[in-house]
């Protein structure tokens, strides 16, 4: 629970006398609280019913009675404390669109309009001769509603003989006769005296009533009460028929003595014992205490006792509950106690709801009440502040304050706030009621677009009335502030949007080349902001930009200039090869690839043949051979476009005219492969020469001359005409030259050298012409004999190939491979230091028993120097036992490589070098063989030469049989798995 005190400063307190004026002035709150600028003021009464009492004025904060106060019929009717009788408002004062809250405790000042009032105007009282001084009897009391000093303040008795007797009023509670002198009945038998009771003002007349003494005789029976004053407290809730207490009389001669009750209550009493019993049900908030008055007698003779009863408040009613919105809260009250606040969802945090005003009419034991806010489905939005409490009153006050931002579009109704009063009696009561906050709508959701940017791809020449796309926004909002519409920011006559529909519509028909100026550019972006706008009060709005993205469409074929000739004429000495006859132009007004132009020309006649270039120079493919003097070209200028270009034809004619007289020579048309050329100092001002800028495939090119400073002699246009503009002070230039393709925005570096000749000199020209001719002779020649060395080692390669792949076949004949093992055998036996020198680098060993690699190395003659060495008789003796023929001999020459041999196999079967045969080897040794066979060689005396011969060296000499028996049977003794080279 939030509470904080009250402040004192918060709380204005003003006193007005009852009966008052109508209209009597009270407070200037504004100069009270000193308010300078405009104000509003508004009272609001805390208990309901006090309305009517007093009023402010909206504007001037001048507070005024609105009727007469009557501070006695206020009490009796419990608008206000009968001790105390105060009215309570709050002040709500609106500066400027912030409210302050103050509490105005206006206390209604008794004014001494009641004169005391008894209720019987003559009394009769009986006492005995014989009674002591000081003796008291009870005296009947006086009635003033007026509050404190103006209510009863004393009584006095006036009369014959009333100083023997004064009235006692000391405790306040009732008056008492005290005997002040001895009483006898024989000098006086009866006083007649008079009550008076006076209260504390001057001006109004004090009442009496009439009083009786009679003195009775001391042995004459009177009753006498036990106890003059009874007092007692009764509960509130006690049972109808319940006795109070027993009221006891007593006389001297024991006769029946009767009671009576002489005040109009409650209760009632037996007239025979003097039981009080209750006779309704006591209510403590209409009647707080009873007084009174019971009368005994006997014979006629009355005796009087007064009983005090005070009503003992019990919890039995349950705290009131009411509630007050501010001015722009609404409050909507069920029958079921369901307050339902209707509260916009913008409020502030901090903001007050509506206040509470608890009030219990029980005592302040009992009363007191406190709040208490529960929910079932937290969070709790709302929190509470205590502003004022009045303990006379058991009333407090309290402000509901908004706790937590609300927001419709998140939560719009919370419908489980429970706001409990307790009061602090035992048991304690509770009071609930059922708080719904329903969060009313305001345009805080600003519409949105579904995209923040959208474009649109349109081809041009679409049809009038195109729908683009219908626009889809968002707004979070209900009703109308959830309404909106769409508008178009900028001005144009090409796009319409339907305003409640969002829908696009383009009502023209679109011309890309209206809108494009740049050729490169194949589409054009036009920008439209698009604005959606609610129907809130306050309208709220946002923007997106959408994009029309218009291609160019190849609706635009090329056009020819109309202003140029197409209708030539040439001597016939000025035709030669590659020179520019002249240029074509034509346009295209499409953009991009389809705006770009190239040319293809057609000859009717195939002996005078012309070609062009993508930038129209017409040029001579070869010289004219033929006679006619006319001839007829159809030139076609394309675009680019996809999927298919446009074209457009023109017809050109050539006419060959052997009389006209000389022209100024023609430009030659120069090659980008070209790094050289010549240049006539006589065509000075005059195409020299034109770069075909269009042989490395490009698109749109342009060249441009980057070495700056032979600007001064040489101008180079974007199509690669170069002129000579001044006398030249070189002999040679060198012109770097930049190639941009500006489509695809690639570029070259090109150099060319240009000599200067002058056509003036006899043979000046021709002789740099000739020079030119030789050197690309020269290249040409050079690139076919390169090309030739190609192709010659391409076949050498292949062929190498298919011999290895013939010569790995293995050997199917038994007898054949034995001839070879025994062939190895002998050189294995053979031990020598020497060592045989291997004429090849390829070695294939065997996968078995093989241990040497044969290298054929066809000799057809023993080389000079080699001596022929003697086979030993053990290989005599295997030779002889074969039954091989004798034949012509023809001498081989056999190398053996054992490097690999012994690299790989440390222990070879069949071959022996050395002494010790697993001994390695580090040199290369071998011996190669012809097209042989073991079965067909001879042998003759092998000896050494040791003078001609290297120690590293070892030459054997056989005669291979050539008869055609042995050439049909012989086979190669190398396996399948050695190579031949």
């Amino acid at each position: 629970m939030l509470i904080s005190p009250v402040s004192s400063q918060e709380i204005l307190k003003y006193t007005v006398e009852e009966k008052s004026a109508i209209n009597t002035f009270v407070a200037d709150l504004s100069n009270e609280l000193q308010i300078k600028t405009s104000a509003s003021y508004k009272l609001f009464e805390l208990m309901p019913t006090n309305r009517n009492l007093f009023s402010i004025n909206n504007q001037t904060g001048y507070l005024t009675t609105l009727s007469i106060l009557n501070r006695e019929l206020m009490c009796s009717r419990q608008q206000c404390s009968c001790s105390s009788c105060e009215i309570i408002f709050q002040l709500t004062i609106n500066i400027q669109q912030t409210i302050v809250y103050k509490i105005i405790e206006i206390k209604i000042q008794d004014r001494n309009d009641h004169s005391p009032q008894f209720d019987d105007q003559s009394y009769i009282i009986h006492i005995r001769e014989n009674v002591p001084l000081g003796y008291r009897i009870v005296l009947p009391i006086a009635n003033d509603p007026d509050e404190g000093p103006n209510s009863i303040q004393s009584y006095s008795l006036d009369g014959t003989n009333s100083n023997d007797f004064y009235v006692d009023y000391t405790s306040i509670d009732m008056p008492y006769l005290t005997v002040r002198s001895s009483l006898d009945h024989h000098n006086t038998s009866s006083y007649l005296l008079t009550l008076i009771a006076s209260d504390n003002s001057q001006q109004s007349k004090p009442r009496s009533s009439s009083m009786q003494l009679d003195i009775r005789i001391t042995n004459e029976s009177i009753p006498v009460f036990i106890q003059s004053v009874y007092r007692i407290d009764v509960r509130e809730d006690t049972s109808i028929g319940t006795t109070l207490l027993r009221i006891e009389a007593i006389s001297d001669n024991s006769q029946q003595i009767f009671y009576e009750l002489l005040t109009e209550s409650p209760f009632i009493i037996d007239r025979l014992t003097g039981k009080i019993q209750l006779k309704k049900l006591l209510d403590y908030e209409r009647e707080k205490s009873y007084r009174l008055a019971i009368k005994a007698y006997e014979n006629l003779i009355p005796v009087y006792a007064v009983v005090f009863i005070r009503v003992i408040d019990i919890n039995d009613n349950a705290v009131l509950i009411h509630m007050k919105v501010e001015e722009n809260k609404i409050l909507q009250q069920t029958e079921n106690d369901k307050n339902i606040f209707s509260i916009p969802e913008d409020t502030l945090v901090g903001t007050r709801l509506a206040h509470v005003i608890l009030n219990d009419l029980d005592s302040f034991a009992n009363g007191n009440p406190y709040l208490q806010l529960t929910t079932m489905q937290p969070p709790l939005p709302l929190t509470y502040k205590l502003i004022y409490q009045n303990s006379f009153q058991n009333t407090k006050l309290y402000s509901l304050i908004l706790h937590t931002n609300v927001d419709r579009e998140s939560k719009s109704l919370y419908n489980n706030i429970h706001l409990m009063a307790h009061d602090s009696g035992t048991p304690t009561l509770h009071t609930r009621s059922l708080i719904v906050i329903n969060v009313t709508d305001v345009n805080d959701c600003i519409p949105q677009f579904k995209l923040n940017s959208i474009i649109y791809n349109i081809d041009e020449n679409n049809p009038m009335g195109l729908i683009i796309d219908t626009l889809r926004a968002d707004d979070c909002d209900l009703g109308i502030n959830g309404e909106y519409e769409y508008h178009l920011e900028n001005k144009t006559d090409l796009l319409v949007i339907n305003s409640q529909t969002g829908q696009l519509i383009l009502s023209q028909s679109i011309d890309f080349e209206k809108l494009n100026h740049q050729k490169n550019r194949t589409t054009v972006d036009l920008e439209f902001l698009i604005r959606v706008q609610d129907h809130g009060e306050s309208p709220l709005s946002s923007q997106t930009k959408i994009i029309l993205r218009i291609h160019d469409a190849n609706d635009h074929s090329p056009e020819f200039d109309s202003n140029q000739s197409y209708n030539w004429t040439f001597p016939r000495s000025m035709l030669q090869s590659n020179t520019i006859l002249g240029r074509i132009y034509a346009y295209d007004h499409d953009s991009g690839l389809q705006g770009i132009v190239h040319y293809s020309i057609r000859s009717f006649d195939t002996c005078f043949k012309l070609n062009i270039n993508a930038l129209g120079y017409i040029y001579m493919v070869s010289q004219l051979t033929c006679s006619p003097l006319s001839y007829t070209f159809e030139i076609t200028a394309s675009d680019y476009g996809l999927p298919h270009g446009r074209s457009t034809k023109k017809l050109l004619t050539i006419n060959i005219n052997s009389n006209q007289l000389k022209m100024n020579s023609l430009p030659k048309l120069l090659h980008l492969s070209s790094q050289r050329t010549f240049v006539d100092v006589n065509s000075l001002g005059n195409i020299s020469l034109v770069i075909d800028i269009t042989n490395n495939q490009s698109i749109q090119p342009i060249i441009y001359l980057n070495n700056l400073k032979e600007l001064i002699c040489w101008n180079v246009s974007s199509t690669g005409a170069v002129r000579l503009i001044s006398q030249p002070y070189a002999l040679s230039y060198i012109l770097s030259l930049n190639i941009i393709d500006e489509y695809t925005e690639e570029n070259y570096l090109v150099r060319f050298q240009i000599d200067i000749c002058n056509s003036s000199i006899r043979n000046s020209c021709t002789q740099l012409s000739f020079y030119e001719s030789r050197r690309a002779n020269q290249i040409l020649v050079f690139w076919a004999i390169s090309l030739a060395i190609i192709i010659t080692c391409i076949c050498v390669f292949v062929f190498s190939i298919i011999i290895c792949f013939y010569c790995r076949k293995k050997p199917k004949d038994k007898k054949l491979f034995n001839n070879r093992q025994n062939f190895l055998q002998y050189n294995d036996h053979y031990q020598s230091d020497k060592t045989f020198k291997t004429s090849s680098a390829s070695t294939i060993r065997e996968d078995d028993r093989d241990s040497a690699c044969i290298i054929n190395t066809n000799s057809s003659s023993l080389s000079s120097g080699v001596t022929p060495i003697q086979i030993n008789k053990w290989f005599q003796n295997q030779h002889e036992s074969s039954n091989v023929g004798n034949c012509q001999p023809s001498t081989y020459f056999y190398d053996l490589k054992l490097a690999e041999l012994i690299r790989n196999n440390q222990c070879p079967p069949c071959v022996y070098l050395n002494a010790q045969p697993c001994q390695s080897l580090s040199s290369d040794y071998g011996f190669a063989s012809s097209d042989i066979s073991p079965s067909s060689i001879s042998y003759s005396s092998v000896k050494l030469d040791q003078s001609n011969m290297n120690p590293l060296e070892w030459t054997i000499e056989m005669n291979v049989d050539r008869s055609p028996q042995q050439q049909k049977n012989k086979k190669s003794f190398i396996s399948d798995h050695e190579c031949v080279v």
